[in-house]
């Protein structure tokens, strides 16, 4: 297994290591970003997506890495009722828009966002991944029912 990012520091509150997270959506964007950042704290990860070739894909590509991550397509770990329960009590992020924009999907509405953003520029996944990271920490375990937007300024 790869060594954690933080495996020097000797607080326990800055490692993921012993703990176990499932990332739905876990092959692309944000998903993927978020799975890199737990495994490289130490945690086992297991993900879920639709298609079996991404998580193959992306399975060879985290074994590389030394990452502890395993997956499964979603339908097939999870009924639909165990899937709508599994959502209903998890937390949830909100984030600005991100570089993972197609700019075929409106440079000009891009250009927009990106004009009225204090940081002048779209977000990076590894921003959302970072938070995501941080918030599972034992370090942020006293941390609850809070809104943290990440989008830049936008919403400022």
């Amino acid at each position: 297994m790869a060594e954690s990012k933080l495996s020097s520091v000797k607080d326990k509150r800055w490692s993921l290591e012993g703990m176990i997270a499932l990332v739905t959506g876990g092959t692309r964007g944000i998903g993927y970003a978020i799975v890199e950042e737990l495994a490289e704290f130490g945690a086992a990860v297991h993900i879920c997506s639709r298609n079996e070739d991404d998580i193959n894909k992306c399975l060879e590509e985290w074994k590389s890495k030394g990452f502890n991550v395993t997956g499964s397509v979603l339908c097939d770990i999870l009924s639909h009722e165990q899937r709508k329960t599994l959502m209903e009590n998890v937390s949830s992020i909100f984030h600005g828009k991100l570089n993972i924009l197609d700019a075929s999907e409106g440079g000009g509405a891009i250009n927009g966002i990106v004009s009225q953003t204090p940081m002048d520029r779209m977000g990076e996944t590894r921003e959302i991944s970072s938070l995501v990271a941080f918030l599972c920490l034992p370090a942020a375990s006293y941390i609850t029912g809070q809104v943290i937007a990440i989008d830049g300024g936008f919403t400022a």
